[in-house]
């Protein structure tokens, strides 16, 4: 017999690796246990930080507890967000606080453009945090962009409206992300036969997205099993039957009529409550405010350095003008279409047009620039003035676009039929996108204005505008809105009958 140690001799051994093989191993270890931890703390503490610079400010000296601490207290701001929105939600619960915000937004609904961002801002809102609302609840897999291949979705709601009434099976509105942004994509209302619904939770529909695949949502059954750990069957057949009691229980609590049996919530839930409630009577209102803020001081920042000292009314006052800068582009862009509607305006004009064409590369861009405005503008135009629906990408998946004109000449002559100009808005930044070239009976053109199709693709599919059906029932009944009409009396009753 051979001995052991000529064995082991004949056998090959596995050749140890090396120094730099081995320092190269633990900084991918380092990099793999330190990286997740030290950007989710990054994350947690730039939050934290944004919260309590914007909130933090408007603390009174006096009722701020850093002002008496030899320290700060990071996350102060978000403590105080918290309390400030559920103590606004308990306000707003009551007689005083539903007038205050309905005053509110009467005041609102009265800015031509601040009414716009307000109302779908609001809608989008009330949607999200609805208890019963569906809205990025779901995981779905659809194909797209075409039959074979696959992408994951979000269902944003049931398609309603116009939308559905010209679609001959039931709709879904979903929201397809991109990788590795999901804040944009594109909506598309799919037929509920071509939707198949993943047992994903949204972070983990999320994490797929984001990380291009890499970070797959664990298989449920396993999931499960790591869970239930090391039960018995016993167990796990008891626990199925507690649960089927709650049920059994919770459908016992529900009357003769189906309407479950008030019961009084506990002092955590109303809270939740009114932390929602505060969230959704503020968030509208804020992010309206905060819109037009910026806007107001971008425009102010440009313009009114631009203003002669003499002139500028800021020098003479204690306080500065918020809106100074809009009000002088209204007045000057008002005086500038006076001008040029004379003689000697559009003298100047031509002059100027003469001057730009004479530069190669300004005079491309300044005609492009022209045209579109003059398209835009232009009363008979047709640019941005319809909304359509069309298959995108592919059959049986329909999407909203805008019809912006006719094809070119070239582009007809290579086409089979009169084709129109669609641009394919994403989501929810509909000032990017696709142009496409359709055949105009291709393109099924939808009642809703362009403000009403941009609402609903900037919100995903959230904010719904009503068919032309629905928003004709209030007027055929007699009154602007449908609230419930208040009961007749005796006399009112009996004159009818008569």
């Amino acid at each position: 017999m051979r001995s052991s140690k000529a064995k082991q001799q004949d056998t090959p051994t596995a050749l140890k690796p090396s120094m730099a093989t081995r320092l190269r191993n633990y900084f991918l270890a380092g990099v793999l246990v330190t990286a997740p931890v030290s950007i989710t703390l990054w994350l947690v503490w730039e939050l934290l930080s944004l919260v309590d610079n914007q909130v933090t400010p408007f603390v009174p000296p006096k009722w701020n507890p850093e002002t008496y601490l030899p320290f700060a207290l990071p996350g102060l701001g978000i403590l105080i967000a918290l309390l400030a929105l559920t103590l606004i939600g308990a306000i707003t619960a009551g007689y005083l606080g539903r007038v205050i915000i309905k005053t509110s937004e009467r005041l609102l609904s009265r800015v031509p453009v601040v009414r716009s961002i307000y109302s779908w801002t609001r809608q989008v809102f009330e949607t999200v945090l609805s208890q019963k609302s569906n809205a990025f609840r779901e995981v779905v897999l659809i194909e797209y962009p075409c039959r074979g291949s696959w992408a994951v979705g979000f269902i944003t709601g049931r398609t309603s409206g116009e939308v559905q009434d010209l679609t001959t099976e039931t709709v879904y509105n979903v929201f397809v992300p991109a990788t590795p942004n999901p804040t944009t994509g594109f909506l598309l209302f799919i037929p509920e036969r071509d939707i198949r619904r993943l047992d994903y939770s949204i972070e983990e529909g999320i994490k797929l997205v984001i990380s291009g695949g890499i970070v797959k949502p664990p298989a449920k059954d396993q999931a499960l099993r790591d869970w239930r750990g090391t039960a018995s069957p016993s167990a796990q057949t008891a626990a199925s039957a507690q649960a089927t009691e709650r049920e059994d229980g919770a459908a016992e609590g529900a009357d003769d009529h189906g309407k479950e049996r008030p019961h009084r919530r506990g002092f955590l839930a109303r809270l939740q409550t009114y932390f929602f409630t505060g969230v959704l009577v503020t968030a509208p209102v804020t992010i309206t405010v905060w819109l037009a803020w910026k806007f107001i001081s971008y425009v102010d920042s440009k313009v009114t350095p631009m203003i002669p000292a003499v002139w500028n009314p800021e020098n003479y006052l204690p306080f500065t003008l918020p809106g100074l800068g809009l009000v002088l582009i209204f007045i000057g862009l008002t005086a500038v279409g006076f001008l040029t509607a004379g003689l000697l305006g559009r003298s100047l004009v031509r002059t100027g047009e003469r001057l730009l064409d004479r530069l190669p590369v300004i005079r491309g861009l300044y005609s492009a620039v022209k045209q579109i405005f003059e398209t835009v503008f232009k009363e008979q135009s047709e640019a941005f003035r319809e909304v359509v629906l069309i298959e995108y990408p592919r059959r049986g998946s329909w999407a909203i676009g805008f019809i912006t004109g006719d094809a070119t000449t070239e582009i007809q002559e290579q086409t089979p039929s009169r084709s129109i100009n669609i641009f394919l808005p994403t989501t929810p930044n509909p000032t990017s996108g696709f142009l496409l070239f359709l055949p105009r009976e291709e393109a099924r053109h939808l009642s809703m204005t362009v403000e009403e199709g941009i609402k609903m693709v900037v919100s995903g599919g959230i904010v719904t505008p009503l068919s032309p059906e629905e928003k004709e029932a209030p007027r055929e009944s007699g009154r602007d809105d449908d609230r419930p009409s208040p009961p007749r009396t005796r006399k009112r009753a009996k004159a009818a009958a008569l």
